[in-house]
C-alpha cells in the first residue's frame, strides 16, 4: 500500500487543518496558519519542510517540520509542540504504520539537510497525551530517544469552588489582596491589545535579562491565531485603571495552555499576578475549556528562575502530567569532528596526569 509524502505547499489550508482538527493528536501549534506565522518571523530564519502523507487519495497524516540553521535541529514543530499529527479515523496496527512512515520521512529529511537532530513533542492537554497508557511516551514507541519533562494540568471539570479550595493559602491570599487593592480583570481583544502588549512584553524581558521575541511573532498571533479562538488575551488593570499585565493563552478544542504573559516593573508585590492567573483559568472553565495547561515545572530545579516558576504554577492547584517530547540526534561530520576534539582533549589531559605521576614518583626515588 503506497503511503506518498506530499509538501505542505501542495496541501489546501482547509484539508490540512481538517486532519489537525480531528485528530487525537491535533493541536494549535500543528495548523497550516502557524507553520505561516512561525515562517515569517525573519530573526528565527526557520526553514520549511512540512510534508503530508496521501494514502489512496485521502491525507492520513500532516507533518509540521522546520529546520533552524542557529542550532542545526530538525523539530515538529520549528516553534510550538507539534509533532506528526495521524488521522483521527485511524487506530491500532494503521495508525502505528503511519506514525512509522511519518517519523522515518522526517528522519530522512532531517539526514538530507545535515541536521544534528530530530525532535518533536507533544502538550499534556491533546487527547493522545491524556489518554497514554500508563504514562508511555507513545513518540518513544516508534523508536526515539524520551526526553520528556513535566507540566502543571488542572482539570476544569471541578466546580469554581472546588478549584479555588485547590488554590495553595498563599495563592487565595494574593488574589484576595489584590482585588481589595482594586485590581480588576477582563478580556482584551488582541489586535487592540498589540503595540501595548509587546511594550509590556520587551520590558519584562529586559527585566529579566532574556532578549525578548520580535514583534511579527505576536503579531502573527493577535491577527490570524486570535480571529480563529486559538490565542485569548487577558489583561489585569490597577485601581487607576492602567494595564499592567497580560495572560496569552493557547486553546484548541477543549483544552488551553498558558502560552506567553507580561508585567509591568512593580506589579509584582501587589499580587496582581495571581488575580490575572487565577481569572484567566475561571475565564476558560466559562469558556467550555476542560483542560488547563499551566506550562513546564521543575519540581527539583535548583535554578533561581525555574524553582520560581515551578513555586508559582503548582500554587493553582492541579497536577503533574508528562510532558512528552522525543528526539533522534545524528552523527554529523561536524559533531564526528567536535567529539573527536573532544576525546582527544581528554585523553591528552589523562595522558599528562599520568606522566606527572610518573615523574614524581621517580624523582621521590
Amino acid at each position: 500500500m503506497a503511503t506518498s509524502p506530499v509538501s505542505r505547499s501542495n496541501i489546501s489550508p482547509e484539508d490540512w487543518d481538517a486532519v489537525v482538527g480531528a485528530s487525537p493528536d491535533g493541536w494549535c501549534f500543528g495548523l497550516y496558519g502557524w507553520q505561516d506565522l512561525i515562517l515569517t518571523v525573519k530573526r528565527w530564519g526557520l526553514q520549511e519542510h512540512s510534508f503530508a502523507l496521501r494514502e489512496n487519495g485521502k491525507l492520513v497524516a500532516v507533518v509540521p517540520l522546520q529546520f533552524n540553521p542557529n542550532n542545526g535541529s530538525m523539530a515538529s514543530s520549528g516553534w510550538g509542540g507539534a509533532g506528526p499529527i495521524v488521522a483521527g479515523n485511524l487506530s491500532g496496527k494503521t495508525r502505528r504504520r503511519i506514525m512509522d512512515r511519518a517519523l522515518s520521512h522526517s528522519i530522512d529529511i532531517s539526514r538530507e539537510c545535515g541536521a544534528t537532530a530530530f525532535e518533536l513533542s507533544l502538550l499534556p492537554v491533546t487527547e493522545t497525551s491524556l489518554t497514554a497508557d500508563w504514562g508511555v511516551n507513545p513518540l518513544a514507541l516508534h523508536g526515539m530517544d524520551d526526553v520528556s519533562g513535566l507540566s502543571q494540568v488542572i482539570d476544569l471539570a471541578a466546580s469554581e469552588d472546588d478549584l479555588w479550595r485547590g488554590l495553595s493559602p498563599d495563592a487565595r491570599r494574593q488574589v484576595r489582596l489584590a482585588r481589595e487593592a482594586g485590581y480588576s480583570v477582563e478580556r482584551a481583544d488582541w489586535a487592540q491589545s498589540l503595540e501595548h502588549y509587546y511594550a509590556l512584553h520587551c520590558e519584562t524581558y529586559d527585566r529579566t535579562g532574556v532578549a525578548s521575541h520580535p514583534r511579527e511573532y505576536f503579531s502573527g498571533i493577535a491577527h490570524h491565531m486570535a480571529p480563529q479562538g486559538h490565542a485569548v488575551l487577558w489583561r489585569v488593570r490597577d485601581s487607576a485603571g492602567e494595564i499592567v499585565g497580560y495572560h496569552n493563552d493557547a486553546c484548541f478544542r477543549n483544552a488551553a495552555y498558558y502560552h506567553t504573559g507580561c508585567s509591568a516593573t512593580g506589579s509584582g508585590a501587589s499580587g496582581a499576578g495571581y488575580l490575572l492567573f487565577w481569572e484567566s483559568i475561571i475565564g476558560a472553565r466559562n469558556a467550555g475549556i476542560r483542560w488547563y495547561d499551566c506550562g513546564t515545572v521543575f519540581p527539583h530545579a535548583e535554578d533561581g528562575k525555574q524553582r520560581g516558576l515551578t513555586t508559582f504554577k503548582t500554587k493553582f492547584g492541579g497536577e503533574m502530567h508528562r510532558q512528552f517530547r522525543a528526539t533522534t540526534r545524528f552523527v554529523t561530520p561536524q559533531s564526528r569532528k567536535a567529539e573527536s576534539g573532544r576525546v582527544g582533549r581528554v585523553a591528552g589531559r589523562v595522558w599528562k596526569r599520568l606522566a606527572d605521576t610518573l615523574l614524581g614518583w621517580r624523582n621521590s626515588q
